[in-house]
């Protein structure tokens, strides 16, 4: 096996650990901390073990806590903020450290690129339940060569309530990458959005008797429709052809697929040109 590749490193706090279960996340919180130079895990086990008749009868290894060094291109200051605890002033742009901050426990994904007997695969990794650790710093002067900067940033990793500390799963095939950034993001609670809809023509004065077709990017998904004004639901006409325009009229439509999250609204006024 060959490893040639490591992507995508985002995090999400928690918003609730329910025993026996993973714990679930802030979706609109999600930060990418950089572009993934390295990830490096720690594994610290509890050893027991039991002698008997002069001898080792029983020995036991557990989890008991990781260390995971991501290396990063860059931390910006709302990553910074976001999972260091700092705050950052919104007038000034400041960021403050602080002796009382708390670093939010989350979810952390990434994933890596890997070559096995000549195929590549896409492993994906989450673990449920981590928190930063506020690192050093450090600057150098300018000299007679470039050096390219990283930061470092250290999480502690944590068994959560249903026992599990990681969780990875290998991806294969044409989609491999998009099923596994995929993946990640479902980890995190973050489910994409279905893109909204397109009219065409374009709103607007058109001529009498035009008829207007309904567009979406999202493959497989469903337009619903009104014509009164009211927000489109579900329960609304389902678009299955061009829509005429004899009088004015306003089309309100939405799109929807299953396993994503209802597209915004899109709102196309009509007027009958002169």
């Amino acid at each position: 096996m060959a490893q040639f590749g490591a992507k995508r490193p985002r995090f999400a706090p928690t918003t609730a650990t329910p025993e026996n279960a993973l714990p679930t996340y802030d979706a609109t919180k999600i930060v990418t901390v950089g572009k993934l130079v390295a990830a490096n895990l720690t594994v610290n086990n509890a050893s027991g073990e039991l002698y008997g008749d002069d001898g080792l009868a029983e020995k036991v290894d557990m989890f008991a806590s990781g260390s995971l060094e991501l290396n990063t291109d860059d931390k910006t200051d709302e990553v910074h903020a976001a999972i260091h605890g700092a705050s950052k002033d919104t007038e000034s742009s400041e960021v403050t450290d602080a002796d009382g901050d708390t670093a939010p426990r989350g979810g952390l994904t990434y994933y890596k690129v890997l070559i096995r007997n000549g195929v590549r695969i896409y492993k994906g990794v989450f673990h449920p339940l981590v928190s930063a650790i506020l690192g050093n710093d450090s600057a150098a002067t300018k000299g007679s060569s470039i050096t390219f900067g990283t930061s470092t940033t250290t999480f502690n990793v944590f068994r959560c309530n249903s026992g599990a500390w990681r969780i990875t799963k290998e991806f294969t095939g044409a989609n491999a990458e998009a099923d596994c950034i995929a993946w990640c993001d479902t980890k995190l609670n973050a489910v994409a959005k279905v893109a909204a809809p397109v009219a065409y023509p374009a709103a607007g004065a058109v001529a009498s008797g035009t008829e207007v077709a309904l567009m979406c990017a999202t493959a497989g998904a469903t337009i619903y429709y009104t014509l009164d004004g009211t927000t489109p639901t579900t329960e609304s006409t389902a678009y299955t052809g061009a829509i005429e325009i004899t009088a004015a009229k306003t089309i309100k439509a939405i799109a929807v697929k299953s396993g994503m999250n209802d597209s915004d609204v899109t709102t196309a006024a009509y007027t009958i040109s002169a």
